[in-house]
């Protein structure tokens, strides 16, 4: 499970860096007239996640079902945030386009860290 997690988190570290990519993403998104589809989709997934996680003997006590029950958490919470607060995730994600770059580095920085310490620890 760590080597598995850590190569997802790696893909996305150097996906990030892609800009073309992310770019032609998030505008495809800040296009669509409703982000309905975005809210299931991360409470669906988020759900899961949780229910998958707590349903482990002893997740608590092993780091990559934490982080998968971390993952799932967020998706909920962003789920509901684009629920609740749609313009203003729109917003967020024109000055993320905005400052690409001040965003992407720190963030892909993190995201291949977390692959090296969960690639370490299995």
């Amino acid at each position: 499970m760590n080597t598995v997690l850590s190569i997802i988190f790696l893909l996305v570290s150097l996906g990030l860096l892609c800009q073309p990519l992310v770019n032609r993403f998030a505008r495809r998104v800040l296009s669509m007239p409703s982000w309905r589809p975005f809210v299931w989709l991360n409470l669906a997934i988020g759900i899961g996640l949780v229910i998958w996680t707590i349903s482990v003997p002893g997740w608590g006590q092993k780091i990559e079902w934490i982080v998968v029950f971390i993952i799932g958490a967020s998706a909920i919470i962003k789920g509901l945030g684009l629920w609740v607060f749609p313009e203003w995730s729109r917003s967020l994600m024109e000055n993320f386009l905005a400052r690409y770059w001040l965003f992407v580095l720190p963030l892909s920085l993190f995201y291949f860290a977390l692959a090296v310490f969960l690639f370490c620890l299995g």
